[in-house]
C-alpha cells in the first residue's frame, strides 16, 4: 500500500505519509497541506490521505500538483519512485481535504 508522498514546495522536498502526517525526516514548512488544483485555480489544501479509484466518484475531482514520487516504505526514506515532471495526479475533495486517488495496486492514477 501507498505509504509515503514527495513533493515540491518552494525549494524543498516535503515527505507526507498516506495518513496525511509529514514524516520526522522532513522539514516541513507547509504544515499537512498539498498543492491542487480546484475549479481551476491552484489552492494550497489540507492532505487527507489516499482513497481508492472506485470509491472516488463519489467525491468533488481535483488535480493534486508537484508531486514528485511516491514509496511504499513505511520509513518514508527508500525506494522512491520518482514521477514525470510536472505531471497531475487524480485527487478528490472531502471534508475540506486532499486525497490522492489510487488504483487496485496503490499506485497513484494521474489525470
Amino acid at each position: 500500500m501507498l505509504v509515503t508522498i514527495a513533493y515540491r514546495h518552494n525549494y524543498g522536498r516535503i515527505l507526507i505519509n498516506k495518513y496525511g502526517n509529514p514524516t520526522r525526516r522532513t522539514k516541513n514548512i507547509s504544515g499537512q497541506s498539498i498543492a491542487c488544483i480546484v475549479d481551476g485555480e491552484e489552492r494550497m489544501i489540507t492532505f487527507g490521505g489516499i482513497v481508492k479509484a472506485h470509491r472516488a466518484s463519489r467525491f468533488k475531482e481535483i488535480a493534486l500538483v508537484r508531486i514528485e514520487a511516491y514509496s511504499f516504505d513505511e520509513t518514508g526514506i527508500f525506494n522512491f519512485v520518482e514521477l514525470p515532471k510536472g505531471i497531475y495526479l487524480k485527487g478528490v475533495l472531502y471534508e475540506d481535504k486532499a486525497y490522492m486517488v489510487v488504483d487496485e495496486e496503490c499506485l497513484p492514477c494521474s489525470v
